[in-house]
């Protein structure tokens, strides 16, 4: 018999506690990943609950309690090897553990708290910081736990963390303590009310760093320390969402004073970043510039400490990265979800970003192309070379914050995508040769064409063929750095400029040893293959000029990328007028991959099965065609005398009709009682035909008709659809039947028809079988019937028929 599962459990706990004790407490360490790696086998002992009723679930308890009572103690070890084993073992269990262990984790978060207070090292109190806010975050779901473990603890907690923050040599510790800010604070914010002044004094060197300032270095100047962009981004998660402390009346309107602040605070840095340019944008949201005659002549720095508690920061890069910083501040904003329901300032975001684009770097540093900028004659050519260089990473950033507006928006961002497409291919026109600029570009078209992109005119997707150009060469070039050895320009012999420019390595051979590997742009790489598949999906077939759907088809075809080829398959180009369909390259995608299921659904597309026969029409169906046939021979189905037989005949009845197609009248409706026979047809065989060389077709009616015999005869009429030659040429009256032939194949369960009688006073009994050849359809049937003639009747008995008796079989008429 298995033993039971909480058994086991205990019996991998008790060994792993015996390893715990029995270790020292140097090679413990060591053996902490195998220890960790094994508690999992103990969950369901460590998270259920012990109850002393039984003898089992007693020895379960005093194992947990034993184990429990080994962590406590090693967290107060004397050695700090002891205590970082302990916290990794608590936060192992902690994880496992539940509810059950969380109630009882009041002696390890005291002990944990305590470890904050040590000299340990980072990496100690880095992993106790985790695991407290492990701690605490589970508890949110308990009120029973949050009141007894973490709201005694965690003011403790923020006091602990907040001075080893602004601690000298803290830098290891910000980045943690900064993201436990920023997990614990929407979830306890009346915790954190009171520690937001000291919260801000942390944020404000690290929201928007500006590690390149220009002071007036002295004795008493000590340089920042370095702040990492990590840091950076959780100080501007955190710092979005202090609005969560203010009263639950007022956390709308605090996010609302900090937002604007936030975007008129990045008006105002850049009004002194960009005054060597004489901008042309004009702001529709009321924002004024602060640049006037008489500052122009100071230093670009501005000294003060703002309202958001930024530091000072001096000189255009130290000014460039300021604002950098508040555009990721502005994006987080957007990013960041609120407390309460907002007002998002649309026009104002568009405004700053209208700004933001109408500043460019002038194509090939030509100040005097078509999209440079007005210059500022006040400022010194130093200061515009100094922007010219930290454009780009403007853009970037502004970039980022056109996409989160639009993650925001979504579908009520299309308003304003022609607008953006227009700056975008402003900022591309004039900056395409940054790779930073066109990472950054790629991936904001990926989004705006997923929107927008099918509803694009045709001007506007023209626009569009210097970004597709750009991007196919960007795929296939293997290296985006390597110099052009080939010149084209010829010089003249002996002279100076041709002696200095020549590349000795030009004129040698490829050496056959390795090569330098082509450098790897993995980020632009990326953002130009997520783009090609869009650019073949989403933009109108009809509007991309031959040569863009040229390139775009070819690359696809050479990175052998399946996701562009299949969406150029699917969007193929138009047709054209004098050389008829466009070429596709179906070909290629299904010699390319095979093996997949998605090329495989492409080229062989499994419809529904075709259902035949008489179960594939349903009774509506049956009906409607049958109300067809009724209405197109009412008066005939009236008076059919076949249709009076009696019960014998219905089987030979229905074999006749299994001949006759819906749109043929076998007897005529005018003279019901007689049936008019001619044998005198060309086509007609004789008595004398073989009786073996029975047509194909007559061998598949008599199959019909035996098949119709086993089984029961349906209480509705299928109906039969006829050959088109037959239904125009087989008049509805009369037709032709040849008995001689029709014998060869007569079924042999179908009853014998009514005797004619001759003129001569004989009788002879026929077969009641119709045949419909080609050949007799295809000659006009006589209405009437021929006169008898000497001659036909020295020929054969079977030429002269009389008038036929439709009446009830007897034996008196056989026997006669």
């Amino acid at each position: 018999m298995a033993p039971q599962p909480a058994i086991t459990s205990a019996t991998v706990l008790r060994a792993i506690t015996t390893r715990i004790s029995s270790t020292p407490t140097p090679q413990l360490a060591q053996q902490i990943p195998a220890i960790s790696a094994s508690l999992p086998q103990c969950k369901e002992l460590l998270s259920s609950l012990q109850l002393s009723s039984s003898r089992d679930s007693s020895e379960s308890s005093v194992v947990a309690h034993k184990y429990r009572t080994q962590l406590s103690t090693l967290i107060q070890d004397r050695t700090a090897q002891g205590r970082w084993c302990g916290i990794v073992l608590i936060k192992s269990t902690i994880e496992i553990g539940g509810w059950e262990t969380l109630w009882k984790s009041g002696p390890w978060v005291r002990g944990l708290l305590s470890i904050l207070m040590k000299p340990d090292p980072p990496t100690s109190k880095i992993l106790c910081i985790i695991t407290l806010t492990r701690i605490f975050m589970l508890t949110r779901d308990y009120p029973t736990v949050v009141r007894e473990i973490t709201t005694p603890s965690l003011p403790t907690f923020i006091q602990s963390c907040l001075g080893l923050a602004t601690s000298k040599g803290a830098s290891s510790l910000l980045k943690v303590v900064l993201d436990s800010f920023h997990q614990l604070l929407p979830r306890h914010p009346t915790i954190f009310r009171s520690y937001l002044s000291r919260i801000q004094q942390v944020l404000g060197p690290v929201l928007a760093p500006t590690p390149s300032n220009k002071f007036a270095k002295g004795p008493s100047y000590t340089p920042a320390p370095y702040v990492s962009a990590d840091i950076s981004r959780v100080a501007r998660q955190l710092y979005v969402q202090q609005h969560h402390c203010a009263p639950k009346s007022a956390s709308t309107e605090e996010w609302q004073i900090s937002f604007t602040c936030t975007l008129l605070k990045i008006h105002k840095v850049a009004d002194s970043v960009f005054r060597a340019v004489i901008e042309d944008w004009r702001s529709v949201s009321g924002v004024s510039s602060t640049v006037t005659a008489n500052t122009l002549g100071d230093k670009v720095q501005d000294l003060a400490t703002d309202a958001i508690g930024l530091p000072g920061w001096a000189g255009l890069y130290a000014g460039s990265e300021r604002l950098i910083g508040l555009l990721g501040l502005l994006t987080e904003y957007l990013n960041s979800p609120t407390a309460t329901p907002v007002n998002l300032r649309v026009g104002s975001i568009m405004d700053l970003l209208t700004r933001m684009f109408s500043v460019t770097v002038p194509s090939s540093g030509n100040e005097d192309s078509q999209n440079a900028n007005k210059l500022n004659s006040q400022i010194s050519r130093e200061e515009r070379e100094s922007l010219w260089e930290v454009l780009p990473n403007i853009h970037v950033a502004a970039v980022d914050l056109m996409l989160s507006l639009l993650g925001r928006l979504g579908d009520a961002f299309i308003p304003v995508v022609p607008i953006v497409l227009d700056q975008l291919l402003w900022v591309f026109s004039a900056e395409n040769n940054i790779l930073q600029i066109r990472t950054a570009i790629y991936s904001s078209m990926s989004e705006l064409l997923k929107l927008s992109g099918p509803s694009l005119t045709r001007s506007t997707i023209k626009s569009l063929d210097a970004i597709i150009r750009r991007c196919c060469n960007d795929l296939l070039s293997t290296d985006l750095s390597k110099p052009e050895l080939n010149s084209t320009t010829a010089t003249p012999k002996g002279s100076a400029a041709s002696q200095s420019s020549a590349n000795a390595d030009s004129f040698l051979g490829s050496s056959t040893g390795p090569k330098t590997p082509p450098s790897d742009f993995a980020g632009l790489k990326a953002a130009a293959s997520a783009l090609l598949p869009i650019l073949l999906s989403k933009l109108p077939s009809q509007h991309i000029s031959e040569s863009a759907r040229t390139r775009l088809d070819r690359t696809a075809i050479l990175l052998r990328d399946k996701e562009a080829m299949i969406a150029s398959v699917l969007n193929p180009p138009p047709s054209k007028k004098s050389l008829g369909p466009a070429a596709s390259i179906i070909p290629l995608l299904a010699r390319a991959y095979t093996d997949s299921t998605n090329v495989e659904g492409l080229l062989r597309p499994r419809m529904p099965v075709a259902r035949i026969g008489k179960g594939a029409l349903d009774s509506e169906s049956e009906d409607e065609s049958e109300d067809d046939v009724e209405e197109e021979s009412h008066a005939y189905h009236l008076s059919n005398p076949l249709d009076q037989v009696t019960k014998p005949n219905e089987i030979a009845h229905s074999a006749i009709k299994s001949f006759l197609h819906n749109d043929t009248e076998m007897i005529d409706s005018s003279t019901p009682k007689q049936l008019s026979l001619d044998t005198t047809s060309a086509n007609l065989p004789t008595a004398s035909t073989d009786a073996n060389a029975v047509p194909t077709s007559a061998k598949r009616s008599q199959a019909e008709a035996e098949e119709d015999h086993r089984s029961p005869p349906s209480p509705k009429r299928a109906r039969l659809q006829s050959p088109p030659q037959l239904e125009a040429s087989i008049p509805a009256q009369r037709t032709h039947f040849c008995a001689a032939t029709a014998a060869t194949f007569i079924p042999s369960v179908i009853a014998p028809m009514p005797t004619i009688p001759k003129n001569t006073g004989e009788s002879t009994t026929i077969s009641p079988i119709v045949v419909a050849s080609a050949g007799i359809a295809s000659r006009p049937l006589n209405t009437t019937t021929p006169p008898a003639s000497a001659e036909t009747d020295s020929d054969s008995d079977n030429d002269n028929f009389g008038t036929l008796v439709l009446g009830q079989d007897t034996d008196d008429e056989e026997d006669a």
